[in-house]
């Protein structure tokens, strides 16, 4: 069969999809590098999570439990949630395609903040739906453009708080205030994925909201913080008619035992948890400060990485980035994301990132004598 004739048998939506590129994880085939490229968490998990679960009774020759249930009581303790509204998946990137699946038809429309996770337009074209964005202000999402986005076709809005790449955030108030705003008839997304990060009493991560408003979802991942990204564990919070819905079209077995296991494990490591949070607040705070000190420009964040800007008349954001990776070190190009002058740096481990700002200091200060000359 010819290519053009496979087009021809899939959604047109699917053939406008650009297949989402995770960051790398390795530079011409070697992993002795420096990866601050895919917000992952700098820590391994506790030895006594694993080994727990290394010492266990697993018998990976029969399924696990199809509904996660330990899992899901675990987490119901943890966050002081109701158990019955809970949804697991493998990562929270299947619970947004499960909500997508059941919520889009073909030619509805799905709104997406500008600069938002570009995962979001896949799964909305991949179920037919047209995506609308929603202009951001100043890199921070626009409640109010999202608002005016609204039509009589909109059936979900995706956004995560906070915002990934931007690291931006919209606090409790204004949120309550456009939550408020939104025909209960459309499907709201708050992503969740960084907001153990916020110890702001100012924000909130959207669970306190979901009792209030029934037309709410709220994802959260077990892959930053709790250090699970090769785990691919993720869980959703919303009343209780929804989850059912999400429940009937997941995969039958679509959380791994291992997965379940160490997840509920680690949500009881609060000295992990509390260690996690101060090493991130601390670099929230150093890193952006040292990298303006170089001449770059660095956003405010309140997630586990930093958005910088390179001013195109001062450096080559190529240049810096094929240094870094002649340094062994990965960061995120954001060209994909429409943020050209762009690049995205997780708050890694502390010797990773003293590394990385002196192998940015030296290459900006090749680049610089080499323009001089």
């Amino acid at each position: 069969m010819k290519k053009n004739d496979i087009q021809k048998l899939v959604k047109p939506s699917i053939n406008k999809i650009a297949k989402y590129i995770p960051g790398e994880s390795s530079i011409n085939g070697k992993t002795n590098i420096i990866k601050l490229s895919s917000n992952e968490s700098p820590f391994s998990i506790p030895k006594k999570v694993s080994k727990s679960v290394n010492s266990s009774n697993i018998q990976v020759n029969l399924y696990p439990d199809g509904d996660s249930v330990f899992l899901k009581k675990t987490i119901s303790e943890t966050f002081n949630l109701n158990k019955n509204q809970i949804i697991c998946g493998n990562g929270s990137d299947d619970i947004l395609s499960i909500i997508a699946q059941a919520f889009l038809r073909e030619n509805d429309e799905v709104i997406c903040s500008e600069y938002g996770f570009i995962y979001y337009p896949i799964i909305a074209k991949a179920s037919g739906a047209r995506v609308i964005t929603a202009k951001s202000k100043n890199l921070n999402i626009s409640c109010e453009n999202i608002l005016k986005s609204i039509s009589k076709k909109t059936k979900i809005i995706f956004f995560a708080n906070p915002n990934n790449p931007t690291g931006s955030i919209i606090f409790r108030k204004e949120l309550n205030q456009f939550l408020r705003q939104i025909p209960k008839n459309i499907i709201v997304v708050v992503d969740g994925a960084y907001s153990e990060f916020i110890l702001n009493k100012k924000y909130s991560d959207g669970l306190d909201l979901v009792k209030k408003f029934s037309n709410l979802i709220v994802t959260r991942t077990f892959s930053k913080i709790f250090a699970l990204a090769g785990l691919r564990l993720g869980w959703a919070y919303a009343s209780r008619e929804i989850i059912y819905l999400l429940e009937k079209i997941r995969g039958p077995f679509n959380v791994n035992l291992y997965a379940q296991k160490i997840g509920a494990s680690i949500l009881q490591e609060k000295g992990f948890l509390k260690k996690s949070i101060n090493h991130n607040i601390k670099w929230q705070k150093k890193l952006p400060k040292l990298i303006k000190e170089l001449g770059l420009y660095a956003q405010p964040t309140y997630a586990n990485f930093i958005l910088v800007k390179v001013d195109k008349k001062k450096f080559d954001k190529k240049k810096i980035i094929k240094g870094l990776l002649s340094e062994r070190i990965i960061v995120r190009d954001l060209s994909s994301y429409g943020l050209d002058d762009f690049f995205r740096v997780s708050v890694g481990s502390d010797t990773q990132l003293n590394i990385f700002v002196n192998s940015l200091k030296k290459i900006l200060n090749k680049i610089s004598n080499a323009k001089k000359n």
